[in-house]
């Protein structure tokens, strides 16, 4: 047996955008970068606070990385948003600073963020877009990983590409995505029109 999987609705997802693109959202910019990438590439926080400028290559728009958790080497496609969120980012926030890490702590001695630093900011994003703010609801970055899974099954991509995007080693890891890859089942969804049903039941109140 398995728990639903809380997702992120369409409306959330434009709420966070906004907040990403907007310099006057509260967020710093280090925070609208790190959600840039988790948004668009359904990164682990682990990975993302591993990512060391040297992973980042601008002229060849490309990141590469090999993954904290199953030590696989991961290449990615820089997009504009994700490039011009980290050039903006680098070269207006990060402290000065000889550290070979992209993503640094606001404070002295600007050390390495960690990866549990990144749950707060996950909050703080949620927070900023105006969602996710019940108790039970679901705040961390593993939220922005089924989106993208999730949109992907959607969109028709095999499942073993989705795999590799998203840093899975066994396409049977996604299936704990698909209970929300809701365009493919409604194409599983049966007729109820020949079991007898009181008309009330489908009164709305």
């Amino acid at each position: 047996m398995r728990k639903n999987i809380q997702y992120l609705t369409d409306e959330e997802i434009d709420k966070i955008k906004n907040v990403l693109s907007n310099k006057n959202s509260g967020l710093s910019l280090r925070d609208m970068a790190i959600g840039t990438l988790a948004l668009n590439y359904g990164l682990r926080p682990s990975d993302i606070a591993a990512l060391k400028l040297e992973n980042v290559d601008m002229v060849g728009e490309k990141i590469n990385i090999i993954q904290q958790k199953t030590r696989v080497p991961l290449e990615l496609p820089l997009t504009a948003a994700v490039g011009n969120a980290l050039y903006d980012y680098v070269t207006l926030e990060r402290p000065k600073s000889g550290c070979e890490y992209v993503f640094l702590a606001m404070g002295r001695p600007f050390g390495r963020l960690s990866s549990g630093g990144l749950t707060h900011i996950a909050a703080a994003i949620m927070k900023a877009a105006g969602i996710r703010q019940n108790p039970s609801d679901r705040k961390g970055f593993h939220i922005f990983r089924h989106r993208l899974a999730t949109t992907l099954l959607g969109n028709g991509v095999a499942q073993p590409v989705i795999s590799e995007i998203v840093g899975h080693t066994s396409p049977v890891s996604l299936e704990a995505y698909l209970s929300a890859d809701f365009v493919h089942l409604k194409k599983c969804a049966l007729s109820i029109e020949h079991f007898p049903f009181r008309g009330e039941v489908f009164i709305d109140e």
